[in-house]
């Protein structure tokens, strides 16, 4: 029902008494206070508090009430436990605060117990000697401050004196049984279970989906009563769940909407109007005893366990907590192709695949397509690294053609790696690894999971080149899903195409170190040429054994502020040719200079000038760049095809604040 005109008509209260929580005091001229306006004025605002509390931050220690235990000073085999001086909110949303520590003598309260409940000790320790007793505590209220009233006939002095005010209190007591807090736990529950969810390009079915995932939410309210005993026995599992990434927005709203509609509503205590009857404590820790005697004269030992403790954290530090893994993360590069020189006798390829610390294995034949969309399938050979047999596992990979295929100079030739062709330490596919690793590939087919390489025929450049029109013909691309499907069809990303930050250039080569030309390009596009490399840093590793290569320079060249010269150690071993070498250059260090800008950071300019260079590598704020030396008696091209390495293609790269990882 909408209306523009004001209420006229009585309201129905939430109370059935005279107070109610969803009244103020509407304050008008002449208008006579009496004790109920000035106890609903405080009740108004009281609940309100209270209920936001519940409704938006629940309950638990937010500062201090820490729980130990020690010997007693006069021995004996008893213990004192202290409760330290702090606050916290119960479960019905009231704050208390504990101003000073306080302690009690165990065994004062063993004995208590006992001639209350004769044999409980015994009870709940089961002639073991162990048991468990919980500290708990919550909000409490006393009246305080008498004041005289006026003089009654036959009255006393009771009669004449009332509290005037209302002191907030605490309670902090022992109990063999904790609380129950079935908010509390199913909290915990629904973050261990969308923890436990990985959000994958293309479910494989490995799995259970959303349909469980939704059903496992609507359970938490049917275990609730359970306790926490699963929660705090058993881990979470890394992957439980598996959804798409496409759908992820969607589930996650239908997820919450669940939750906040249908299974809040059914824990207790409830979040409007708790029960009178309900727990308001909270666990502050559990006790372990051990050794105890049945006449409560003895401890052994005793332990404080804090597991299952609820707390509050307050909102300053949530917003500096850091942020979650990513879900759609920078895509890296997984393979380079590295054609044959022209002098060689055959055509081959060399994939050479960029996995720290794994090797892969290629099964099958690999689809190698022309730029005129003619497909060949190559046959795949590991590379020996020493050896002479062709390993199972290898960094890199022999493609060699069908007899007959040679392809023209300067042809453009895709690679299409499939992902159950490949396979990563013997154990995963492309699409296994990217779900396990949540990791992504550049040059991703829209449908299938292959990845796809490319390069030039009859080359010694070596360039991954940005899908474009091209792959196209070697893609799979899907049709246009009809109207009704259109909601299960994922959106097309358009990312940036990122620009080469630079060119390496192979200038000499002998048994004990390698010269490089090192050509920066700071500012990639148009035609401004304002940024000059400053300190160019630079370091060098050999890809095959991952050991690092001594680096000697950089010294700049007089005639281009841009281009310096580097000479590394050649790789270890009798045989180092060819060499593979991936440069790094920490971006942290590395410092440009420009007329206008001075002296800039390389991270601080990419973060400036919003430029996505290729072979960025976000986690480590460092740009990573690949280069192939060959033997140094193959022929040298002509300057016209130098033997030039740039930057792969790379993500683009999301700017992060200043003290963010990029």
């Amino acid at each position: 029902m909408t209306t523009t005109e004001p209420t006229t008509g009585p309201c129905v209260s939430l109370s059935t008494g005279t107070l109610s929580p969803d009244l103020r005091v509407n304050y008008s001229y002449g208008m006579v206070l009496g004790l109920d306006e000035f106890l609903q004025e405080q009740l108004y605002h009281q609940e309100k508090t209270y209920r936001h509390r519940r409704l938006l931050h629940g309950y638990g220690t937010s500062y201090g009430l820490q729980v130990s235990v020690d010997p007693a000073p006069d021995g004996g085999g008893d213990y004192v436990i202290t409760v330290g001086r702090g606050s916290g909110i119960d479960q019905w949303g009231r704050e208390f605060t504990v101003p000073e520590s306080q302690c009690l003598r165990l065994q004062d309260w063993l004995t208590a117990q006992e001639q209350a409940h004769p044999g409980i000790v015994e009870e709940h320790t089961e002639g073991s000697g162990a048991a468990t007793i919980y500290v708990v505590a919550s909000y409490a209220e006393c009246l305080d401050g008498l004041v005289p009233l006026p003089g009654r006939p036959c009255g006393t002095g009771d009669q004449t004196q009332v509290a005037s005010r209302v002191r907030d209190s605490w309670t902090v007591e022992l109990r063999w049984d904790p609380p129950e807090m079935p908010r509390w736990d199913s909290d915990r529950r629904l973050g261990r279970l969308l923890a436990s969810v990985a959000v994958v390009e293309q479910p494989q079915g490995s799995f259970p989906g959303e349909d469980a995932l939704v059903t496992a939410v609507r359970a938490l309210a049917d275990i609730a009563p359970n306790g926490p005993g699963d929660i705090d026995e058993f881990g979470t599992p890394l992957v439980a769940y598996e959804i798409a990434r496409w759908q992820a927005g969607r589930i996650w709203d239908e997820i919450f909407a669940i939750w906040v509609s249908e299974v809040r509503p059914r824990l207790e205590p409830d979040l409007i109007t708790p029960s009178q009857s309900s727990d308001p404590a909270i666990l502050l820790g559990a006790l372990q005893m051990y050794g105890l005697s049945t006449d409560v004269n003895s401890i052994y030992n005793m332990h404080v366990e804090v597991a299952g403790r609820p707390s509050v954290l307050n909102t300053q530090l949530i917003q500096e907590l850091p942020p979650p893994e990513r879900i759609d993360k920078e895509p890296v590069e997984l393979v380079t192709l590295v054609p044959s020189p022209p002098t060689a006798g055959a055509f081959t390829i060399d994939a050479w695949f960029h996995l720290v610390d794994y090797a892969v294995t290629l099964h099958g034949p690999i689809q190698v397509t022309t730029e005129t969309g003619a497909t060949y399938a190559f046959t795949a050979t590991g590379k020996p690294s020493g050896g002479s047999e062709s390993p199972t596992y290898a960094n890199v990979w022999t493609l060699t053609p069908p007899p007959g295929f040679k392809p023209t100079a300067g042809q453009q030739l895709s690679a299409r790696f499939e992902s159950d062709a490949v396979v990563i330490g013997g154990a995963w596919t492309l699409d296994q690894w990217r779900d396990q690793r949540g990791v992504r590939f550049l040059n991703t087919a829209p449908s299938g999971g292959a990845v796809l390489a490319y390069t030039t025929a009859n080359s010694t450049t070596s360039t991954l080149l940005p899908e474009d029109a091209r792959n196209e013909q070697t893609a799979q691309t899907p049709q246009d899903p009809p109207a009704a499907a259109a909601e299960a069809t994922p959106p097309a990303a358009t990312p940036r195409t990122p620009a080469p930050f630079v060119t390496v250039t192979g200038t000499g080569a002998t048994a004990d170190q390698l010269d490089f030309e090192l050509w920066f390009h700071p500012e990639p596009r148009g035609t401004r040429h304002d940024m000059l490399v400053q300190t160019p840093q630079v370091r060098a590793y050999d890809e095959t054994t991952g050991d690092p290569l001594t680096v000697t320079g950089p010294t700049q060249d007089p005639r281009n502020g841009n281009v310096w010269h580097v000479t590394t150690s050649a790789p270890a071993g009798n045989s180092p040719f060819p060499a593979y070498v991936r440069f790094v250059f920490p971006a942290e260090d590395f410092t440009l200079t420009g007329a206008a800008s001075g002296s800039t950071a390389l991270a601080s300019w990419i973060d400036s000038a919003a430029v996505d260079f290729t072979g960025w590598n976000g986690d480590e704020a460092s740009i990573v760049v690949f280069h192939r030396v060959p033997a140094p008696d193959d022929e040298e091209p002509s300057p016209a095809r130098s033997r030039t390495t740039r930057a792969k293609t790379a993500a683009p790269r999301t700017t992060t604040g200043r003290g963010q990882k990029r």
